[in-house]
Protein backbone atom coordinates (compact mmCIF):
# COMPACT_ATOMS: atom_id res chain seq x y z
CA UNK A 1 0.00 0.00 0.00
CA UNK A 2 3.06 2.51 1.30
CA UNK A 3 4.54 1.86 -2.56
CA UNK A 4 1.25 2.40 -4.39
CA UNK A 5 0.19 5.69 -2.24
CA UNK A 6 3.42 7.06 -2.68
CA UNK A 7 3.84 6.61 -7.04
CA UNK A 8 -0.14 7.63 -7.23
CA UNK A 9 1.13 11.10 -5.04
CA UNK A 10 4.07 12.13 -5.88
CA UNK A 11 4.14 12.66 -9.34
CA UNK A 12 1.90 15.58 -8.52
CA UNK A 13 4.98 17.60 -6.39
CA UNK A 14 7.52 16.56 -9.09
CA UNK A 15 8.80 19.37 -11.26
CA UNK A 16 7.02 17.55 -14.59
CA UNK A 17 3.83 17.26 -12.13
CA UNK A 18 4.07 21.09 -10.87
CA UNK A 19 4.73 21.86 -14.89
CA UNK A 20 2.30 19.77 -15.69
CA UNK A 21 -0.39 21.43 -13.18
CA UNK A 22 0.37 24.92 -13.88
CA UNK A 23 0.00 24.59 -17.92
CA UNK A 24 -2.80 22.69 -17.14
CA UNK A 25 -4.52 25.86 -15.12
CA UNK A 26 -3.31 27.98 -18.19
CA UNK A 27 -5.15 26.46 -20.25
CA UNK A 28 -8.64 26.20 -17.95
CA UNK A 29 -8.30 29.47 -16.79
CA UNK A 30 -10.20 32.75 -17.74
CA UNK A 31 -8.25 34.82 -16.79
CA UNK A 32 -5.82 35.96 -19.52
CA UNK A 33 -3.01 37.74 -16.98
CA UNK A 34 -3.50 34.41 -14.48
CA UNK A 35 -2.84 32.29 -17.74
CA UNK A 36 0.72 34.04 -18.32
CA UNK A 37 1.85 34.21 -14.92
CA UNK A 38 1.22 30.27 -15.20
CA UNK A 39 2.79 29.66 -18.24
CA UNK A 40 5.63 32.22 -16.97
CA UNK A 41 5.97 29.88 -13.78
CA UNK A 42 5.89 26.57 -15.79
CA UNK A 43 9.13 27.69 -17.68
CA UNK A 44 10.98 28.52 -15.03
CA UNK A 45 10.48 25.31 -12.91
CA UNK A 46 10.95 24.24 -16.81
CA UNK A 47 14.76 25.70 -16.74
CA UNK A 48 15.71 25.54 -13.39
CA UNK A 49 15.11 21.79 -13.04
CA UNK A 50 16.71 20.67 -16.37
CA UNK A 51 19.47 22.59 -16.31
CA UNK A 52 23.26 20.85 -15.98
CA UNK A 53 24.83 23.34 -14.06
CA UNK A 54 22.03 23.73 -11.53
CA UNK A 55 20.84 20.46 -11.25
CA UNK A 56 24.11 19.52 -10.17
CA UNK A 57 24.60 22.10 -7.62
CA UNK A 58 21.34 20.58 -6.24
CA UNK A 59 23.06 16.90 -6.27
CA UNK A 60 26.61 18.38 -4.41
CA UNK A 61 23.95 19.50 -1.63
CA UNK A 62 22.25 16.30 -1.22
CA UNK A 63 25.02 13.08 -1.95
CA UNK A 64 27.53 12.34 0.22
CA UNK A 65 30.44 13.46 -0.46
CA UNK A 66 32.49 10.39 -2.68
CA UNK A 67 34.80 8.18 0.14
CA UNK A 68 38.64 7.57 -1.50
CA UNK A 69 38.71 3.85 -1.51
CA UNK A 70 42.02 3.49 -0.34
CA UNK A 71 41.45 5.73 3.07
CA UNK A 72 38.73 2.86 3.98
CA UNK A 73 39.17 0.63 6.80
CA UNK A 74 38.85 -2.98 6.51
CA UNK A 75 35.46 -4.31 7.26
CA UNK A 76 34.18 -7.69 7.83
CA UNK A 77 30.59 -7.21 5.56
CA UNK A 78 29.60 -4.95 2.76
CA UNK A 79 26.32 -4.36 2.76
CA UNK A 80 24.79 -3.78 -0.43
CA UNK A 81 21.47 -2.72 -1.83
CA UNK A 82 19.39 -3.66 -4.56
CA UNK A 83 16.79 -1.26 -6.99
CA UNK A 84 17.51 -1.13 -10.59
CA UNK A 85 21.12 -2.42 -10.33
CA UNK A 86 20.23 -4.77 -12.86
CA UNK A 87 17.36 -4.72 -15.80
CA UNK A 88 15.38 -7.76 -15.75
CA UNK A 89 13.15 -6.92 -18.52
CA UNK A 90 15.59 -8.28 -21.33
CA UNK A 91 15.66 -11.17 -22.28
CA UNK A 92 17.65 -13.90 -22.56
CA UNK A 93 17.52 -14.77 -19.08
CA UNK A 94 20.40 -16.18 -18.22
CA UNK A 95 22.37 -12.91 -19.73
CA UNK A 96 22.82 -10.44 -17.02
CA UNK A 97 22.57 -6.64 -18.23
CA UNK A 98 23.45 -4.12 -15.54
CA UNK A 99 20.99 -1.46 -14.67
CA UNK A 100 20.82 2.68 -14.02
CA UNK A 101 22.34 2.05 -10.32
CA UNK A 102 24.77 -0.89 -11.11
CA UNK A 103 27.86 0.74 -9.98
CA UNK A 104 26.66 -0.40 -6.30
CA UNK A 105 27.56 -3.75 -7.70
CA UNK A 106 31.38 -2.36 -9.28
CA UNK A 107 31.66 -0.56 -6.12
CA UNK A 108 31.16 -3.81 -4.14
CA UNK A 109 33.11 -5.80 -6.31
CA UNK A 110 36.29 -2.99 -6.37
CA UNK A 111 36.06 -3.57 -2.46
CA UNK A 112 36.04 -6.96 -2.17
CA UNK A 113 38.76 -7.46 -4.50
CA UNK A 114 40.81 -5.10 -2.54
CA UNK A 115 40.39 -6.95 0.72
CA UNK A 116 38.23 -3.66 2.13
CA UNK A 117 35.60 -6.28 2.91
CA UNK A 118 35.46 -10.05 3.48
CA UNK A 119 31.70 -11.14 2.74
CA UNK A 120 28.96 -9.62 0.81
CA UNK A 121 25.64 -9.69 1.91
CA UNK A 122 22.78 -8.44 -0.77
CA UNK A 123 19.99 -6.88 0.12
CA UNK A 124 16.29 -6.57 -1.68
CA UNK A 125 13.08 -8.69 -2.79
CA UNK A 126 10.35 -7.55 -5.34
CA UNK A 127 7.58 -5.09 -4.93
CA UNK A 128 4.97 -6.71 -5.41
CA UNK A 129 2.71 -4.07 -7.44
CA UNK A 130 5.85 -3.77 -10.01
CA UNK A 131 5.00 -7.44 -10.75
CA UNK A 132 6.92 -10.80 -11.08
CA UNK A 133 9.99 -10.77 -13.22
CA UNK A 134 11.33 -13.92 -15.28
CA UNK A 135 14.81 -13.52 -12.88
CA UNK A 136 15.30 -11.92 -9.66
CA UNK A 137 17.38 -8.73 -9.10
CA UNK A 138 19.10 -10.00 -5.94
CA UNK A 139 20.02 -13.28 -7.82
CA UNK A 140 21.45 -11.90 -10.53
CA UNK A 141 24.00 -9.80 -8.67
CA UNK A 142 25.21 -13.07 -6.82
CA UNK A 143 25.70 -14.51 -10.31
CA UNK A 144 27.56 -11.34 -11.54
CA UNK A 145 29.96 -11.33 -8.56
CA UNK A 146 30.36 -14.98 -8.75
CA UNK A 147 31.69 -14.98 -12.41
CA UNK A 148 33.41 -12.00 -11.38
CA UNK A 149 35.55 -13.84 -9.23
CA UNK A 150 33.51 -13.62 -5.85
CA UNK A 151 33.31 -17.23 -3.77
CA UNK A 152 29.60 -18.18 -3.09
CA UNK A 153 29.86 -18.73 0.15
CA UNK A 154 30.87 -15.19 0.88
CA UNK A 155 27.96 -13.55 -0.60
CA UNK A 156 24.80 -13.96 1.56
CA UNK A 157 21.04 -13.01 0.44
CA UNK A 158 18.25 -10.96 2.25
CA UNK A 159 15.65 -11.09 -0.18
CA UNK A 160 12.56 -10.12 2.29
CA UNK A 161 13.01 -6.36 1.98
CA UNK A 162 10.66 -4.38 -0.05
CA UNK A 163 11.80 -0.77 0.66
CA UNK A 164 15.15 0.51 2.62
CA UNK A 165 12.59 0.72 6.12
CA UNK A 166 12.97 -2.85 5.44
CA UNK A 167 16.41 -3.19 4.37
CA UNK A 168 17.45 -2.26 7.34
CA UNK A 169 15.18 -4.23 9.79
CA UNK A 170 16.02 -7.56 7.90
CA UNK A 171 19.57 -6.99 7.92
CA UNK A 172 19.56 -6.25 11.40
CA UNK A 173 17.98 -9.54 12.33
CA UNK A 174 20.56 -11.89 10.39
CA UNK A 175 23.68 -9.91 11.25
CA UNK A 176 22.35 -10.72 14.78
CA UNK A 177 21.79 -14.20 14.48
CA UNK A 178 24.31 -14.64 11.95
CA UNK A 179 27.57 -12.14 12.39
CA UNK A 180 27.22 -10.75 15.42
CA UNK A 181 29.81 -7.85 16.43
CA UNK A 182 31.16 -7.53 12.62
CA UNK A 183 32.04 -4.64 11.57
CA UNK A 184 29.64 -3.06 7.98
CA UNK A 185 29.97 -0.87 5.37
CA UNK A 186 26.53 0.03 3.78
CA UNK A 187 27.07 0.00 0.04
CA UNK A 188 24.01 2.29 -1.78
CA UNK A 189 23.75 5.11 -4.31
CA UNK A 190 25.17 8.54 -2.96
CA UNK A 191 21.66 10.42 -3.60
CA UNK A 192 20.07 7.32 -1.37
CA UNK A 193 22.83 7.39 1.47
CA UNK A 194 20.65 9.80 3.75
CA UNK A 195 18.04 7.83 3.96
CA UNK A 196 19.70 4.68 3.85
CA UNK A 197 22.22 5.55 6.75
CA UNK A 198 19.19 6.80 8.90
CA UNK A 199 17.17 3.52 8.24
CA UNK A 200 20.46 1.54 9.71
CA UNK A 201 21.25 3.73 12.49
CA UNK A 202 17.42 3.69 13.59
CA UNK A 203 17.16 0.09 13.45
CA UNK A 204 20.43 -0.28 15.56
CA UNK A 205 23.39 -1.07 13.10
CA UNK A 206 26.57 0.35 13.10
CA UNK A 207 27.29 0.81 9.45
CA UNK A 208 30.11 3.05 7.93
CA UNK A 209 28.70 4.71 4.15
CA UNK A 210 30.02 4.12 1.21
CA UNK A 211 28.60 5.87 -1.51
CA UNK A 212 28.63 4.96 -5.22
CA UNK A 213 26.41 5.84 -8.64
CA UNK A 214 27.27 9.06 -8.23
CA UNK A 215 24.64 11.93 -10.57
CA UNK A 216 26.48 14.77 -9.52
CA UNK A 217 29.89 16.18 -10.93
CA UNK A 218 32.67 18.22 -10.33
CA UNK A 219 31.75 21.95 -10.99
CA UNK A 220 32.27 22.44 -14.86
CA UNK A 221 31.33 26.19 -16.05
CA UNK A 222 30.72 25.71 -19.54
CA UNK A 223 28.38 27.36 -21.53
CA UNK A 224 26.52 24.14 -22.34
CA UNK A 225 25.79 23.13 -18.87
CA UNK A 226 23.44 26.49 -18.99
CA UNK A 227 21.29 25.18 -21.50
CA UNK A 228 17.94 23.22 -20.72
CA UNK A 229 18.27 19.07 -21.02
CA UNK A 230 15.83 16.11 -20.86
CA UNK A 231 17.79 14.64 -18.59
CA UNK A 232 18.35 17.19 -16.43
CA UNK A 233 14.60 16.84 -15.63
CA UNK A 234 14.76 13.45 -15.21
CA UNK A 235 17.84 13.47 -12.28
CA UNK A 236 15.75 16.16 -11.16
CA UNK A 237 12.95 14.06 -10.93
CA UNK A 238 15.21 11.28 -8.57
CA UNK A 239 16.19 14.24 -6.44
CA UNK A 240 12.78 15.06 -5.76
CA UNK A 241 11.62 11.67 -4.94
CA UNK A 242 13.88 10.66 -2.64
CA UNK A 243 13.80 13.71 -1.01
CA UNK A 244 9.93 13.00 -0.76
CA UNK A 245 11.08 9.47 0.31
CA UNK A 246 13.06 10.56 3.21
CA UNK A 247 10.79 13.40 4.45
CA UNK A 248 8.37 10.48 4.58
CA UNK A 249 10.27 8.16 6.62
CA UNK A 250 10.87 10.81 9.24
CA UNK A 251 6.92 11.20 9.47
CA UNK A 252 6.68 7.42 9.57
CA UNK A 253 9.68 7.44 12.43
CA UNK A 254 11.23 4.15 10.31
CA UNK A 255 14.60 7.71 10.71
Amino acid sequence: MFHIVSKLLTFFIMPQGIIFILLAYAIYTKNRTKSRKSIGLALIFFYVFSTPLIVNEFFLLWEVAPTPISSVKPHDIGIVLTGNTINNSRKPTENIFLGGTADRIGQTLQLYKRGTIKKILISGGEVPILGKSTTREIDQIARYLIVSGVPREHIFLEDRSTNTHENARNVSKILKNQFPNQSCLLITSAFHMKRALGCFTKAGVKVTPYGANYVSHDRQLRLSALLPLGGGLGSSQLLFREIIGYISYRIFGWI
